[in-house]
């Protein structure tokens, strides 16, 4: 049962906190991952565990999303500084598990041609057993670049049905890098604003002619999966944009995203 106790603890810290991420242009680590294996290691034994995860990094910022069989959802967004060492150093904005509390990560990475390994010695004690997460991922063809890549914010978004404007009460961060893209968020549910959902979505982009064409290949909400959308976008300089959505049911719906530098 103490076996069974420890895992839960490892396992609920991962989903809602694990803040992984590697990356840096100059040692070539700037682009789209997906997360091939991840192998908790600590008290003797190897626990491998199941999750599905893309990260993505640019320049200098990074997000991730997960998905475990629970369908519970995981993420991370901020910056990072790589050594030539190899040593990682990620400072998160916010995450799913901390929200926008400012932590600092230390990571080892190793290269490969296809993708890379990263180790986070010293990720969690529990009942003085230390613990490392192990993790191996592989990197996906990149893509020509576009004007929105880089890391966004959205600053506000609503929805107008008829006369009436509609806010919408939700924290949201999208990346776009190398023809990939993730969203994440975190909303309310309820009018006492206590309860709250995790969401995330990721694929494929172009943009061109202020069109933006994505194809949702993972995400937490069945509708999205699979499916492709074509997206009005204003560019509002280089640091902002708008984005509008028409829905003969919902409205139009239109989003303002500012970046994050």
């Amino acid at each position: 049962m103490n076996k069974i106790l420890i895992f839960a603890a490892l396992f609920s810290f991962l989903i809602f906190g694990c803040k992984k991420k590697e990356k840096s242009s100059e040692a070539g680590l700037s682009g789209v991952y997906e997360l091939e294996k991840q192998v908790l290691d600590g008290g003797g034994k190897d626990s491998v565990i199941k999750r599905t995860q893309i990260k993505i990094y640019t320049d200098h910022n990074y997000l991730y999303a997960s998905i475990v069989p629970d369908s519970s959802v995981g993420f991370g967004v901020g910056t990072y500084t790589l050594d030539s060492a190899n040593r990682l150093k990620e400072h998160s904005i916010y995450t799913s598990r901390a929200l926008d509390s400012s932590l600092t990560y230390n990571l080892e990475v190793t290269k490969k041609p296809d993708g890379y390994s990263q180790v986070i010695p010293d990720f969690a004690t529990v009942k003085g057993v230390k613990y490392a997460l192990k993790e191996d991922y592989k990197k996906f063809p990149p893509a020509d670049s576009s004007a929105l890549d880089g890391l966004w914010k959205m600053e506000r978004t609503y929805t107008v049905k008829g006369k009436d404007t509609i806010p919408t009460d939700v924290t949201q961060y999208k990346i776009f890098w190398g023809g990939h893209f993730i969203f994440v968020h975190r909303f309310v549910q309820n009018k006492e604003k206590n309860i709250f959902k995790n969401g995330f979505g990721t694929g494929v982009f172009t943009f061109s002619n202020d069109t933006l064409r994505e194809e949702e290949q993972i995400s937490n909400y069945k509708l999205l999966q699979g499916n492709k959308f074509t997206v009005k976008v204003t560019m509002n300089g280089h640091d902002e944009y708008t984005q509008v959505i028409n829905s003969a049911t919902n409205g139009q719906s239109v989003e303002i995203y500012k970046r994050v530098k």
